[in-house]
């Protein structure tokens, strides 16, 4: 997965921010194969300076088969979200100001766009832009792939820091037994929250390629700990990712990965996290050839 943070040209977000006026979501829930993946409380101002990560689920569709359908079965996920900060910013804020949303017609993806304050300022803005593609790989794996960019609109080079955060509660034991570990790589950077120190079979990854200038952490779920992810998140003061496992292994734990980004004026930066269940993504040459982004491309041909 060699996700290349590049410069893309943002003509079509633009016009397609003009033409698709104020369709947004509150929730999803894609379905693909035997698999569903959901989020809810994904806009709202209570989110962007609250604790944000709301509710998410993936697992097995099981008997919910209609399509809307959030819940799932062997449930391996409990939150989900993203956070940035920009130039002027004294903390950290979830993304919450969404101004469109909508999902695929074959029901497995799904697009959302949020526009955001610089610095609160009312007209220098940053516009995210979020997809996500979930794929079965097998019947007994599945992945979710999120690719991401951010627009800079206002007329000068933005500092921007970026959050993905996710709390994985496995659904086969209590999760006071999880396993967090997190793992550099050469071009995919993995955080792993196994079923337990003695079950690696079943688990739940969350992979991204790193620079060194970006950051990482493992800890304990908690919105008040101050070695856990979310807590820095969501403190009110400015914060950046400890590059560090502050739980060491069995628990109930998260994980969180930033990237420290540059963005020219009037131009983006993007990239991509991909969420595995029971699944890592492969190295960037075996991804090229039989990966996440072969499965993508097989579904947009299907559809």
């Amino acid at each position: 997965m060699t996700r290349k943070i590049a410069l893309i040209a943002f003509a079509g977000l633009a016009a397609a921010q003009s033409i698709a006026g104020a369709q947004t979501l509150s929730s999803f829930a894609l379905n693909d194969g035997l698999f569903r993946y959901s989020e809810s409380a994904i806009s709202g101002t209570a989110n962007r300076t609250g604790t944000g990560a709301g509710s998410a689920n993936f697992g097995f569709i099981g008997t919910n088969t209609s399509a809307g359908n959030s819940n799932v079965a062997s449930d391996y996920l409990y939150q989900n979200w993203w956070w940035y900060r920009s130039a002027g910013d004294s903390r950290e804020f979830a993304l919450s100001n969404q101004t469109f949303g909508q999902t695929n017609l074959a029901g497995n993806s799904v697009t959302l766009r949020y526009d955001e304050p610089i610095g609160g300022s009312t007209t220098n803005r940053l516009v995210f832009e979020l997809t996500y593609t979930l794929n079965q790989i097998s019947t007994t794996q599945s992945a979710v792939t999120i690719n991401w960019s951010i627009f800079n609109q206002s007329s000068v080079v933005q500092p921007v820091s970026f959050f993905a955060y996710a709390d994985s509660d496995m659904s086969f034991t209590s999760f006071s037994d999880d396993n967090g570990t997190y793992t550099p790589g050469s071009g995919v950077n993995t955080y792993r929250n196994d079923n337990s120190l003695t079950d690696t079979a079943r688990f739940f990854s969350m992979s991204a390629d790193l620079r060194l200038n970006d950051g990482w952490q493992v800890g304990p779920y908690s919105t008040s700990n101050v070695v856990a992810p979310l807590a820095n998140l969501v403190n009110g003061t400015v914060n950046n990712l400890s590059n560090s496992d502050t739980i060491a292994g069995a628990g109930d734990n998260a994980g969180a990965l930033q990237w420290n980004l540059e963005i020219p004026a009037g131009q983006s930066l993007g990239g991509r996290v991909t969420k595995g269940y029971n699944y890592v993504v492969p190295t960037p040459g075996v991804l090229a050839l039989a990966g996440i982004g072969g499965l993508v491309a097989a579904r947009r041909r299907r559809a």
